[in-house]
C-alpha cells in the first residue's frame, strides 16, 4: 500500500517548517508568508496529494470545526417543530458546505440538570447554535459549554450572547393594523417564555389561543371572528372550523404547500434567518464581536 504523504514529507521538500506548511494548508491569514513561498508548499502538497488531517487542521487553525446545535421538540407545537427542524437542515446544508460538522446536544430539562460530569461535555465543540429554549435551559447550557452560543428565536437579553429570532412581533401588529375588527391570535406555545411574551404583547389573554387549548368546540365559538395563525401545520388543524376568509396566516412555508388556496398569507423568511445565523456565527468563531447583539429577521 502507499504510504500517505505527511505534512513533514511536505516541509522537507519545501525547505520550510511543518508549522507554515500548517498555516498554508489551513489558509492562516494572521501569518506573514510570503507569495512564492505559499506558492511553492501548495505545488508540492499536489504533487504529493498531501490532505492535511482533522487534526493537524485543528492545531493549526485552534479549531476542531464541529457546531452544536440545541433544540428540543415537544408534542403540542408541530408548527413550531417543523420550522425548527426546516432551519436546523438549512444551518447544516450551510455549515456542511464550509466544512463544518454538525452534532446535537442534549437540551437540559432544567438549570439544576446541568452536566456534573465534565467527561460527558463535548470538548471538541468550536461554537453553539440553541434554538428556542427556555431561559433555565439555555443558561445551563451556556454554564456547561465554554465557547460563543448564539441564541435562535429567544430573548435572552444578555449582552454576552447574540439572538436572532424571526420578528413576529413586528410582522402580527402589521397584519392586526389592518383587521378593522377585534382578533384572535392562534399560535404553538414557544419554550422561550420572553420571546412569546413579546410575540404575544398587546393581544388580551382571553384573545391569545395555543394549540393545546384549540379543542373543535373552542374553534367553533369563535364563528365568524378575525384570527391571526402563526403555522402552517396549526392553520390546517384549525381551517375546517373557520371561515377562511377570516383567516391571517404567518407561515415559514414560502410555497404554501399545505394551505388551501384563498388564504392571506404573510411569509418569514427563515432562510435569511439560517443567512444572518451563518453570519453572526463565523464571526463569533473569527472573534470579531463589533456587530449586533439583537438581529430580529422578518
Amino acid at each position: 500500500m502507499e504510504k500517505k504523504a505527511t505534512v513533514k514529507d511536505v516541509a522537507r521538500e519545501a525547505g520550510v517548517s511543518v508549522a507554515t506548511v500548517s498555516y498554508i494548508m489551513n489558509d492562516r491569514t494572521d501569518q506573514k508568508i510570503r507569495p512564492e513561498t505559499r506558492k511553492k508548499v501548495l505545488q508540492i502538497a499536489n504533487l504529493l496529494n498531501y490532505r492535511p488531517s482533522h487534526a493537524a487542521k485543528s492545531l493549526a487553525t485552534g479549531r476542531n470545526n464541529m457546531i452544536g446545535l440545541a433544540y428540543s421538540l415537544g408534542g403540542n407545537n408541530p408548527s413550531r417543530n417543523h420550522e425548527i427542524l426546516q432551519f436546523a437542515h438549512l444551518l447544516i446544508e450551510r455549515m456542511n458546505r464550509l466544512k463544518y460538522d454538525v452534532v446535537f446536544i442534549p437540551v437540559p430539562e432544567s438549570d439544576t440538570d446541568s452536566a456534573e460530569d465534565p467527561q460527558s461535555i463535548n470538548h471538541n465543540i468550536d461554537a453553539i447554535i440553541a434554538m428556542d429554549l427556555s431561559h433555565e435551559q439555555f443558561h445551563s447550557l451556556s454554564n456547561d459549554y465554554m465557547v460563543p452560543v448564539i441564541a435562535v428565536d429567544m430573548l435572552v437579553n444578555d449582552n454576552l450572547f447574540y439572538q436572532i429570532y424571526s420578528d413576529y412581533a413586528t410582522v402580527v401588529k402589521e397584519v392586526r393594523d389592518v383587521i378593522p375588527t377585534d382578533c384572535y391570535l392562534l399560535l404553538d406555545p414557544f419554550s422561550n417564555l420572553e420571546y412569546m411574551e413579546q410575540i404575544t404583547a398587546g393581544f388580551p389573554s382571553d384573545h391569545i389561543l395555543l394549540l393545546p387549548d384549540l379543542s373543535p368546540e373552542r374553534l367553533k365559538e369563535l364563528g365568524e371572528s378575525e384570527c391571526i395563525v402563526i403555522g402552517s401545520y396549526l392553520t390546517t388543524l384549525i381551517q375546517p372550523y373557520c371561515n377562511p376568509r377570516k383567516l391571517h396566516v404567518i407561515s415559514s412555508e414560502k410555497e404554501g404547500k399545505w394551505l388551501p388556496d384563498g388564504l392571506s398569507v404573510t411569509y418569514m423568511d427563515v432562510s435569511k434567518k439560517a443567512n444572518m445565523t451563518m453570519n453572526v456565527l463565523l464571526n463569533s468563531l473569527n472573534r470579531n464581536f463589533d456587530i449586533e447583539h439583537d438581529l430580529p429577521v422578518k
